[in-house]
């Protein structure tokens, strides 16, 4: 990977990436609820940690607690760089009443993540995820500037590179909440939920790569205790598997069937360095 990249913590979506992300920029990772938006962006933030970079969490729903203790489930001790003084999680509520008032003061958004962060000196940030920010609000327009100025406020003032994860609705093939959020960001990651063959299969896209030589095919992934993301094959060599089965393996034992992230490089997605 290239040495002016930021590693995203896993591998193979460094790979599909292009080379990790751009420093400094600000990428969208969207998908309906329970795809692993969050697990991806602390993926992301453990890989800053475990270089020795200041990094920081900003909860816009769920509270602290909850995401921190779930990702000890996937071995990922947040806890220890929080009481090192290196780990920022914090969590901030803007409600949609509030966003007349908000938005023409967005800078004051900012400035509680400097004030949070102890001055701001932080390389990687998280923003989970950006749609609980405005969801409900009737003015559209108002929502759309506020976001576009956070953005750009958190390029110019902290020049941290960004995770931001939205929510979108289920069965929608929108990108975003709003349809903004994908044009102001440098890259885009889709996750989602396929039904093949009566089984549930995640699967993850690189929709949109800025200045990066990216691969567009789509790919499986499975979220593994211990491990967190583990990308497998892509959804057309997955599907070929299948199709395959009946004729190479008539009467299969019991227990055999295809593995998602069974590849070498889903291993070397396993571990979260």
């Amino acid at each position: 990977m290239a040495t002016n990249r930021v590693s995203t913590g896993i591998p193979t979506l460094d790979r599909i990436t292009g080379g990790g992300l751009i420093p400094g920029k600000t990428y969208l990772v969207t998908g309906e609820t329970g795809v692993g938006k969050t697990i991806l962006s602390l993926h992301f933030l453990m890989d800053g940690l475990k270089r020795g970079e200041k990094v920081a969490y900003v909860s816009l729903d769920e509270r602290i607690n909850g995401v921190l203790d779930g990702a000890m489930t996937l071995g990922w001790d947040f806890w220890t760089y929080y009481k090192e003084g290196r780990f920022f999680p914090f969590e901030i509520r803007i409600y949609s009443e509030d966003l007349g008032r908000y938005r023409k003061d967005s800078r004051a958004y900012i400035d509680t993540i400097i004030k949070m962060t102890r001055g701001g000196e932080v390389s990687r940030i998280v923003l989970d995820p950006i749609s609980a920010m405005a969801f409900g609000a009737a003015d559209d327009f108002a929502v759309r500037e506020y976001i576009r100025e956070i953005i750009l406020y958190l390029e110019e003032r902290i020049g941290a590179t960004t995770i931001l994860t939205c929510d979108i609705p289920s069965g929608s093939t929108q990108l975003s909440r709003f349809g903004y959020e994908e044009y102001l960001s440098s890259g885009v990651v889709v996750l989602g939920l396929l039904n093949l063959d009566g089984r549930l299969v995640r699967t993850l896209l690189v929709r949109k790569m800025r200045w990066s030589s990216a691969d567009h095919s789509v790919y499986t992934f499975d979220i593994v205790r211990g491990r967190g993301i583990v990308i497998g094959p892509t959804l057309r060599a997955l599907q070929q598997r299948q199709a395959a089965l009946p004729s190479a393996s008539p009467s299969p034992s019991r227990g055999q069937g295809v593995q998602v992230g069974s590849s070498e490089e889903a291993m070397k997605d396993s571990s979260p360095t």
